[in-house]
C-alpha cells in the first residue's frame, strides 16, 4: 500500500504519540505516504463524569476501532494500558513501541509538600532519583481533620496512595494533561498523580533535578516533578506502552509488524495475559509490571490489594506461564498474599 491513515485521539498527548507512529513508519518505508486523521472518542467528548460511570476501558478505543472496520482508518494509535480487553472482531495488534518510563509521578505546586508517608512519615523508597531531597523538610504536616488531596480517579493510584501516605484522600479528575496542571495550579489539590512516559512525551518536567521542575511551553516551572519507584507504586499494566491497532491480515497489519519493539511486546502480552486471568475490569485495582532483569524475566502484579512478585526465563511461554500463576496467587485467600517467587 503507498497510502496510510493514522488514526488519533486529538489531545496534544495523543497527536505527540500518532506522530511517532508515523516517523517510524516512515523510517521503515519511506515510499509510504503517511497522513494523522483525528478522531472523537466517547472519553474525549463526556468530561463532566468519572470514567468509571461511562465504561473506563472501551472509551477511548471504541470509535478508533469503528473507524477501523469503516476503512475510514488503516491503523489506530492507543495508550496500551487504556485498551479494552477484549478489541473488536477481526483487529488486532499490529506493533508497540519501544517503552516509555513505566512511571507514575506525583506532582506538587512549587512551594508545596509531599504527603507523608505511612510509615512513620518517612518517605525513604517511595520516590525514585534525587527525590529524597524533599522527603525531610518539605513533609505534608497535616493540620486537624485536613488531608492532602490528590486528583485522581484510578482505583490502582487511590489504593496504592492510601497505602503509602498517611492522610491522603484522591479525589476525581478529567482532562488532559495541561487541563490537570492547570487545576493543581489553581488550588483544586494538593498533588496529582501522572504518567511519566506521558509528561516525557510532552516535553514536561524532563530538565528536573531531582522533583525540581522544568521551564516548558507548558509552564512546567511552577510544579514539582516526583517519579514514585514503580517497586512500590506498581504501574498499569502495559503503562508507557503505546500500541498500533490494525485490520487482520490486512496490508497496514503487514507493514506496521515491521516497526515492532520485541522486548517491549513480550512485556505488553504478558501484562495483558495478567488481566486476562483476572478477568479485571475498571471495578478492580489491578497492576502489572513486566521487565527484562539481566537473563530473568520478573513480573510484578497486583489485584485488589494483593501483590505478588515472580520470574523465570525470558520467553513469551514462560511469560504467560507466570501471567497464569500469578493470577492464581492474587486470587488466592489473603494469607497466601505479597508471595515471592
Amino acid at each position: 500500500m503507498d497510502r496510510i491513515r493514522i488514526g488519533t485521539r486529538g489531545s496534544k498527548l495523543a497527536l505527540k504519540q500518532a506522530a511517532l507512529v508515523q516517523a517510524a513508519l516512515s523510517q521503515t518505508a519511506g515510499s509510504v505516504e503517511t497522513e494523522i486523521v483525528i478522531v472523537h472518542t466517547k472519553g474525549d467528548r463526556i468530561q463532566d463524569k468519572p470514567l468509571t460511570q461511562i465504561g473506563e476501558k472501551g472509551v477511548f478505543a471504541s470509535e478508533l476501532e469503528q473507524a477501523l472496520l469503516e476503512g475510514l482508518i488503516d491503523v489506530a494509535v492507543h495508550s496500551a494500558k487504556d485498551l479494552p480487553m477484549t478489541l473488536a472482531r477481526g483487529l488486532g495488534i499490529a506493533a508497540v513501541l519501544p517503552r516509555g518510563d513505566v512511571r507514575d509521578v506525583l506532582v506538587i505546586p512549587k512551594g508545596g509538600r509531599l504527603p507523608a508517608s505511612a510509615a512513620g512519615g518517612r518517605n525513604e523508597g517511595i520516590y525514585s532519583d534525587a527525590c529524597t531531597s524533599l522527603t525531610g523538610e518539605q513533609v505534608w504536616r497535616g493540620e486537624a481533620g485536613k488531608v492532602f488531596r490528590i486528583g485522581s480517579g484510578s482505583r490502582r493510584r487511590r489504593l496504592l496512595s492510601e497505602r503509602l501516605w498517611e492522610s491522603v484522600t484522591c479525589e476525581e479528575i478529567r482532562g488532559n494533561v495541561d487541563t490537570r496542571l492547570r487545576k493543581l495550579q489553581e488550588g483544586g489539590y494538593d498533588g496529582i498523580i501522572l504518567a511519566k512516559a506521558g509528561l516525557d512525551r510532552l516535553g514536561i518536567g524532563r530538565e528536573e533535578s531531582g522533583c525540581e521542575g522544568s521551564g516548558g511551553s507548558d509552564g512546567g516551572a511552577a510544579f514539582l516533578f516526583c517519579p514514585l519507584a514503580p517497586e512500590v507504586f506498581l504501574p498499569a499494566a502495559c503503562q508507557g506502552i503505546i500500541a498500533v491497532e490494525t485490520v487482520q491480515d490486512s496490508g497496514a497489519e503487514t507493514l506496521c509488524c515491521r516497526i515492532t519493539d520485541a522486548g517491549t511486546q513480550l512485556c505488553f502480552q504478558v501484562e495483558r495475559e495478567v488481566l486476562t486471568q483476572l478477568a479485571a475490569d475498571c471495578s478492580e485495582a489491578a497492576a502489572a509490571w513486566c521487565r527484562q532483569e539481566q537473563d530473568r524475566l520478573v513480573l510484578d502484579a497486583m489485584y485488589a490489594g494483593r501483590t505478588v512478585s515472580l520470574s523465570g526465563r525470558v520467553d513469551l511461554q514462560e511469560g504467560k506461564r507466570l501471567a497464569v500463576q500469578a493470577a492464581k496467587l492474587l486470587r488466592a485467600q489473603p494469607d497466601e498474599e505479597n508471595r515471592e517467587v
